[in-house]
Order: structure tokens, then C-alpha cells, then sequence
């Protein structure tokens, strides 16, 4: 029975080939067992046949399978690895040219990945939303605001069933914490409700979520701040003295973890929302300086949802206002929002995208170059395809090997990719300032991509190749005829303009963004930041505000007597910095007698007497604030050249007409006494602010204009004056320049980016290039010989390469330009203050891109140029 179910198998997975001659040794070896009268001998018969199952000796179980004959599988890589070997340069310019490709398009979408992921990590973060002030106003959207009223979420999640949880949070600013001896300034401090820890399913190391920010004057730590300030000791229970808004000691009731980094709303420290319960109160539906999530049920119809809250939005304003709520998914806050009063500088959607287009071009120009170099290394290979089909190798087989030497290619260019990403991991890190890669090592996503992208690289790059070189008809081989394929040559003159194209793309781009840049630095703010110095005042002193306001006389007072410093002045904000930075009204205002009322946002900033004074900013008409006419600038109001315009105004005399804010007709009126000329206090993205300047002798802020012979000296007087004056408080100054120049960080890192990244593709296409014209020039090198021996001098031969090229660079500019016009116009369109299109850009990438080519053309034609013709035709 058991020999009967052993030859069953036995002839079923045995190769037929080899079937006769075992199966004969197998029954002769059963029947010695037998007549030597072992025991068991149909289980020893059984057990030859199980040891026999081996992969040399299956049937194939698909027709012509690979697995048939491992030896001919290993003579695959045995010939590819020697075929490699033997053309070390070409295989050189493959391998770095994969490698880099490879490198730069992973480290792209490692830094894509991170922008894109930003609060993924939140629980269920497709359902949570923030809840969004648009002002609307005749059909038509104007200002989108990011917060919103204080009530609102409590109200929503109450009236609409959809809507199953709310959290309140408010962007409070830094704050300064006394640790021992020492006074910390924080700035990643926010106020929230008790239910945001929860809300958002942060990582709680001490406390309950649920009740941890109930009480006023609770504080909540990340675990590094905890360390920070009480070591290894167990922080919950201990109180942290609060100065800046407070003067009050809080007590510390919960710890969690540090938050990740791609977050739009980052803290170190949260402070309960309850301690400026009186705020929240007075303040109730009369201001929208919140930041409200809420949490929706999964499936709901967020523009239905949208509607319903048209109602509550006529119950608690009225249906007259011009505002309304809006939903925003939290995910795309970082990318995909132009809000005013963002929490954090925002992301840009459409830099990401080019980055991603920058990323492919450049694995596909790698690609480019290894199929370019394969067709055109045809020659070489034409006998050696033409002698396999000779012996019996099929299409598949010749397919296969040249699909392996792809793969080698591949495989080494991914483990070099490897190397150069880890070790241009840190200034990568430091070009996109975000530590996203570690080690390449540790980041499995990183790894499984570089697989991934290794065997698409052998598909993409070696599918070509393999069908074209192993469709050789062998009498067209051994004659040569295929030497003149046009289908061969256009494919390869194809890639080449495909390499230049993307290469005028990737350098007009770059110097498109940088010179957006340096136009928006450059450009005259309307103001002369140079040598001012700004920092924020005590925000809390002993006693009423008449004392504040004469110690900070005094101070002023003091700074004004040193020779280093030339002015002093105060106001409501400090120029350079971001939107959510100045105070607004969104209740309407008119210019009595002139003008209907106006739905409008309008931007408020109060300032001294020597605020414009200070910045050199210009007066069209009017004058400034006198500190001496305190009764009368009190309700005085100077406004700048772009709140006019809004008005249709800008050419008309409105000194001593009256401005009223909001709906009711006997509110406050402002006589206007100046017009100043528009000055950008924020980005050049967004157009100039219809701002009203206010007079009060002394605001949050102070701006010194110190002497430019005696900027140190200077510092050092305010630093001396600060500490005597105000002991208890930090002293955080920064010049107004440089607030300027870091609201351009996320615009000059793209352009670095661009530029890092734009290189690495030149520098691809540039190598693919050397290698191609190496090839070609040693294929004409007898072609060059007959030329010198009629005649032809070297810088003709080098000419006649020289046409062939840039006839391709034309061709690549005509498909280039129109790619750079509109997909940078699009870009630019994207900032209040752009340039005009810049033509230059083109000549200046198009000039590269010749001078590139033409260099690397001399290189090997001269030299081919240079040989001894009696050595080239020597054989002829």
C-alpha cells in the first residue's frame, strides 16, 4: 500500500526526464531491501521518494518556469554581474545616478509625509473640525477669520445632535514662570477647557483628563517641562508661580506626554480656561478670539451641517450680521488654510505639490538615463543577443537576463541611496528645520518605500531595454542594420529633451521663488525698521494704572538719556509680526456723512506720540498725535491710505470727519486728525490692513531706535535699565528686522529646498548625459577619423556634436516655458505683493542648461577629437 501511494507521488512531482532512470534505481533498491529481509521496507521505499523531493528534480509546473533551472536563474546574475563589471564606467553612472535619484526622492516624501500628516495622530481626526468666523457681506466672502466666539461650541453641541463634543482653547502668548531663582520665559502656552485633553486623546503620564484643567489656576506640563522644572520629583500637586498675565501661583494637575511636532496647535504648558472666567463672560458673543474644535458623528453631511448653524448664528448675533460659521477639517489647517489670525504660520499645499513633482522628476530622470544608456549600449550587446538566439534562447529568456541586470542596477543604486541618505540625514534636517529623519536605519516607512521603489525602478527602467534588445532579428545583428534604427535614435533624443525640459522647469522655478523672496525683503515696507529694537512691557504691576503708567515713563525716560539710544515709542503690537498679532472689529464702521456703514474687518493698533515718529512713517495729510493734547487725541483716530480705498475715499479730504464703529447710532465717535501712507506690519503675502491708530501714552509694547554706532552699547543700557526697573520680569527683545526676515522662513526654506533638490536633478541629468555622449562619440570615433583625414579641424568635429544638442535644448525649452509661465504664474498668484513674471529667469535656465551640456559634450568629443586617425582606421 505504501509503495503503491509512494510511486503515485513519486511519478506525479518527478521530472519526466529524469523519471525512468530513478524510478528504476528506487525499485532496485526496494527489491535489495527485501531479499536482505529488513524490516519496513515500503516505509523505507517511502522515505527515498520524500528525500528526492528536491527543486532540481520537479516538473515544471508552468510551461518554460523559471524555477525549472535554478543554474540557468544564477547564470542570469552570473552574466549580469560580469556584464557590470566589465563596462565599470557605465554601470557607475547607472548606480549614482539611481542612487541620488532615489536618495532625493525619498527624502522629498519623507519631509511630504511629515507636512501631510499633520494631527493624524489625534483620535478619530476626520471627525473633528474647528469652528471658523467668514465674513460675508452682499453675497460676497471677505475676511475668513480662525476663531470664534467663547459660547459657541458649548452652544452647538447642545443644539445640533451631530455635533457630540466641544473644546474651548485661546492662544494667551508667553508667559514667564519663576524656576528657583530664575525666571523662564515660555512661549508655547494655551488656555483651555477641561475638556481638550480628552477631546483630542493626548497621552496623560499624571492627572485625570477628565478634570485636569477644571479648576482655575490649574496648569498642565508636557513630560519635558515637567523634568524641567522639578527634576525626577512627581510634579502633580506642586505650584508654579505665573507672572506676566496673572502674579499668581498655579497649581500643576496633570503631566502628558510631549506632543509630536506636526500639530498646528503646539504647547508646552496649558492653563485652565476657567482662570479668566470674567473675560470669558464679558466677552461672551461680543468677540471671536477663540479657537473652537468640535467633534462631529461620523457620516454626517458637514455642508447640511453648515447650515443648521445659520440659525444659531441669527439667535446669538443677529440675522444683520455679516458673519457666519464655518467648518474646517482639523487635518487641513496646516496646509490648506489662508485664515487670518492662525494660530501658527500655515503650511502652503501648493509648495508641497511642487516638491512632489520635483521628487519624480528626478527618480524618472534617473530612470531616463539607465534606458537611454541601455538602447544606446546596443551596439554592444547586438552580437551577444544575436549569438544566444543562434543557440536556442528565447525572447523570455534574454527578456529576463536584461531585466536582472536592471535589478542589479537597481539593488545597488538603493543600498548607495541608503548610505547617501543617511549620512546627509542632518542637513537635510537642518534645510527643512524639522528633525523627520533620525536614522534611515530605524524608519521602516523609509525602507519599505526604498523597496518598493527599487522593484518599480527594475519594471520601469528595464522593461524597455529588455523588449527592445531582445527583439534583434539575428541576420539584421551580424549585418549591423539596426545601427540605423531612427525608432532607437528618436527614443534616446526623446529622453534626452525630456531630461533638458525638466531641468529649464526645475531651475526657472527655483530662481522664480527665490526672487519672490528677495522682492518681498527688499520691498519698502513703509516704514525704516533699521536699528529698532521692540520687546513687550511688564504685563502685571503693583498698584493702579497711573502708577504703571508713570514707571514706565520713568523708564523711557532713562532709556532716552543715553547716547545710544535715539527714541523711544509704544504701541499696541510690534511691527513684523503674525496676523493674529493686532486687534480687529468686525461690527461695521462709517465715516459720518460720507459713507453707509461698511461689513468689514477693520485692524486697530494704539500707539504714542513718537510711534510714526520712530519708523519714519510718512503722514499724506494731517498730523500726529500730541502727548500734551491728551483730551482731545483720546477720541482722535489716524488712519492709514488702505482703509480709505476701502471707502473709495483715497482722493478726497476726510480731516475732521467722524468715524463710528459698529450698529449703534450713538456710539462712540473718532474725529479723524491724519492719513499715513500703507505700512506693512506682516507678511508682503497678504495687502496692507485698513488699520485706525489710536493715542495712549503707554501700550504693552516699546519700540528703541538706538544709534547705529552703538547698537551693543545700547542693549546692554536697556538690559541694565530693565533689570533695576523690573527685577521680576524677562526681558525677550528682538530687532524688527529680524521679525520681518522670519516671517519669510517658510518661503526661504521651499527655496532651499527647490534649490537643494533642483541641483540633484541637473546633476542626474547632467551624468546621464556624460555617459550617453560617451557612448555616442566612441560609436563615431571612425566617423571622426574620416573627417580628420579630409580635413576637418577638432573645433569643427566638436561642432557638429554641439548642433545635434542644442537642436534638442531648443525643443526642450518650447515644451519647458510654458509648464514654468503657468505653473509659477498660479504660484505667484498666491501673494498680494509678487512680481511680474520674470522673463530673465528663462535665459539664465536655459544658459545653464547649455553651458552644462556643452561642457560636458567637450569633455569626451575633444578627446575622441585628439586621437590619431591612423589609429582609429588602422583596421579599415
Amino acid at each position: 500500500m505504501l509503495k503503491r501511494v509512494a510511486d503515485r507521488a513519486f511519478k506525479w512531482f518527478c521530472h519526466p526526464d529524469f523519471y525512468p532512470d530513478i524510478a528504476g534505481d528506487l525499485e532496485e533498491l526496494y527489491s535489495n531491501h527485501r531479499e536482505d529481509g529488513r524490516r519496513f521496507p515500503q516505509l523505507r521505499y517511502l522515505l527515498d521518494v520524500m528525500l528526492l523531493f528536491r527543486i532540481s528534480l520537479l516538473r515544471p509546473i508552468l510551461k518554460n518556469s523559471i524555477i525549472k533551472d535554478l543554474d540557468m536563474f544564477r547564470n542570469y546574475f552570473k552574466i549580469s554581474f560580469r556584464n557590470l563589471m566589465k563596462h565599470k564606467g557605465y554601470t557607475a553612472i547607472n548606480v549614482i545616478g539611481v542612487a541620488v535619484g532615489l536618495a532625493a526622492f525619498l527624502l522629498i516624501n519623507q519631509y511630504i509625509r511629515f507636512e501631510r500628516s499633520y494631527d493624524s495622530f489625534h483620535r478619530n481626526p476626520e471627525n473633528i473640525f474647528r469652528l471658523t468666523t467668514d465674513q460675508i457681506v452682499d453675497g460676497q466672502l471677505g475676511t475668513r477669520d480662525a476663531m470664534s466666539f467663547n459660547p459657541s461650541g458649548k452652544i452647538i453641541t447642545e443644539e445640533i445632535p451631530e455635533v457630540n463634543a466641544h473644546t474651548l482653547t485661546y492662544n494667551i502668548g508667553s508667559q514667564t514662570i519663576r524656576k528657583d531663582e530664575s525666571l523662564i520665559n515660555e512661549e508655547s502656552v494655551k488656555m483651555t477647557d477641561e475638556h481638550f485633553i480628552d477631546f483630542f486623546g493626548y497621552n496623560v503620564i499624571s492627572g485625570d483628563p477628565k478634570t485636569m484643567l477644571e479648576e482655575p489656576n490649574s496648569i498642565v506640563l508636557i513630560e519635558s517641562k515637567a523634568r524641567f522644572y522639578f527634576g525626577n520629583e512627581e510634579p502633580v500637586g506642586k505650584t508654579l508661580h505665573l507672572y506676566s498675565s496673572f502674579d499668581e501661583d498655579f497649581k500643576v494637575t496633570g503631566v502628558v506626554r510631549d506632543i509630536p511636532l506636526n500639530t498646528h496647535f503646539k504647547f508646552d504648558i496649558l492653563i485652565s480656561i476657567a482662570s479668566i472666567k470674567d473675560v470669558l463672560e464679558r466677552e461672551s458673543w461680543n468677540s471671536f478670539n477663540y479657537y473652537t474644535y468640535l467633534r462631529i458623528d461620523e457620516g454626517t453631511d458637514i455642508a447640511m451641517l453648515e447650515e443648521k448653524l445659520i440659525p444659531i448664528k441669527n439667535k446669538y448675533l443677529n440675522e444683520e450680521s455679516s458673519l457666519f460659521f464655518n467648518l474646517q477639517p482639523v487635518q487641513e489647517i496646516h496646509l490648506n488654510s489662508s485664515m487670518t489670525f492662525e494660530i501658527e504660520e500655515s503650511g502652503s499645499r501648493d509648495a508641497i505639490n511642487f516638491l512632489e513633482i520635483i521628487s519624480i522628476f528626478i527618480l524618472v530622470i534617473a530612470w531616463v538615463n539607465y534606458v537611454n544608456l541601455s538602447t544606446a549600449k546596443a551596439v554592444d550587446r547586438a552580437k551577444e543577443v544575436g549569438l544566444r538566439k543562434v543557440i536556442g534562447a528565447g525572447k523570455k529568456q534574454l527578456r529576463i537576463q536584461f531585466l536582472v541586470e536592471a535589478f542589479l542596477i537597481n539593488v545597488i543604486g538603493a543600498f548607495v541611496a541608503l548610505i547617501i541618505a543617511q549620512v546627509v540625514a542632518p542637513a537635510f534636517n537642518s534645510l527643512v528645520d524639522t528633525p523627520i529623519l533620525i536614522g534611515v536605519w530605524k524608519e521602516l516607512t523609509f525602507l519599505k518605500l526604498l523597496g518598493l521603489f527599487t522593484i518599480v525602478g527594475t519594471v520601469i527602467s528595464g522593461f524597455y531595454p529588455a523588449i527592445f534588445l531582445s527583439n534583434f532579428k539575428i541576420i539584421s545583428v551580424l549585418k549591423g542594420k539596426f545601427r540605423n534604427s531612427k525608432s532607437g535614435v528618436g527614443l534616446r533624443k526623446g529622453l534626452v529633451v525630456l531630461q533638458f525640459a525638466t531641468s529649464i522647469v526645475l531651475i526657472a522655478c527655483t530662481l522664480i521663488v527665490i526672487s519672490q523672496v528677495g522682492y518681498m525683503k527688499s520691498m519698502d515696507k513703509g516704514m525704516n525698521t533699521e536699528q529698532v529694537v521692540a520687546f513687550s512691557n511688564p504685563e502685571t504691576m503693583p498698584g493702579d494704572d497711573d502708577k504703571y503708567e508713570e514707571t514706565m515713563g520713568v523708564f523711557k525716560d532713562r532709556l532716552l538719556q543715553e547716547s545710544s539710544i535715539i527714541s523711544v515709542a509704544s504701541s499696541s503690537i510690534i511691527p513684523g509680526g503674525e496676523s493674529d498679532e493686532i486687534w480687529s472689529t468686525s461690527g461695521g464702521v462709517k465715516i459720518i456723512g460720507l459713507t453707509d456703514r461698511l461689513e468689514a474687518t477693520t485692524y486697530i493698533q494704539i500707539v504714542d506720540d513718537k510711534y510714526f515718529e520712530l519708523l519714519d512713517i510718512s503722514f499724506i495729510d494731517g498730523r500726529n498725535f500730541i502727548k500734551d493734547n491728551l483730551l482731545d487725541d483720546t477720541t482722535a483716530v489716524i488712519v492709514n491710505q488702505a482703509f480709505l480705498d476701502r471707502f473709495n475715499l483715497a482722493d478726497q479730504n476726510v480731516l475732521n470727519e467722524k468715524i463710528q464703529f459698529g450698529r449703534d447710532p450713538e456710539g462712540d465717535k473718532y474725529t479723524i486728525i491724519g492719513v499715513i501712507k500703507d505700512v506693512n506690519r506682516t507678511t508682503l503675502k497678504k495687502s496692507t490692513e485698513p488699520t485706525c491708530y489710536f493715542f495712549d501714552r503707554v501700550q504693552i509694547n516699546s519700540l528703541v531706535k538706538l544709534s547705529p554706532k552703538n547698537v551693543a552699547t545700547g542693549l546692554e543700557r536697556i538690559d541694565e535699565v530693565w533689570g533695576e526697573m523690573f527685577p521680576t520680569a524677562t526681558l525677550e527683545y528682538s530687532f524688527i528686522d529680524d521679525r520681518f526676515d522670519h516671517l519669510y522662513k517658510e518661503d526661504r526654506r521651499f527655496g532651499a529646498v527647490f534649490s537643494v533638490f533642483s541641483g540633484f536633478a541637473l546633476l542626474v541629468a547632467v551624468l546621464g548625459l556624460f555617459g550617453l555622449i560617451s557612448f555616442i562619440a566612441s560609436q563615431r570615433t571612425k566617423e571622426v577619423g574620416v573627417r580628420k583625414v579630409l580635413g576637418a579641424s577638432a573645433p569643427h568635429i566638436v561642432g557638429l556634436f554641439y548642433r545635434e544638442f542644442l537642436l534638442l535644448i531648443g525643443i526642450a525649452t518650447i515644451i519647458g516655458v510654458p509648464i514654468v509661465f503657468f505653473g509659477m504664474s498660479s504660484w505667484l498668484d498666491n501673494y498680494a505683493y509678487r512680481i511680474n513674471f520674470p522673463w530673465f529667469v528663462i535665459v539664465i535656465s536655459l544658459a545653464v542648461v547649455v553651458i552644462c551640456s556643452l561642457i560636458t559634450v567637450s569633455a569626451r568629443v575633444l578627446k575622441i577629437a585628439a586621437m590619431n586617425p591612423a589609429k582609429t582606421l588602422k583596421y579599415e
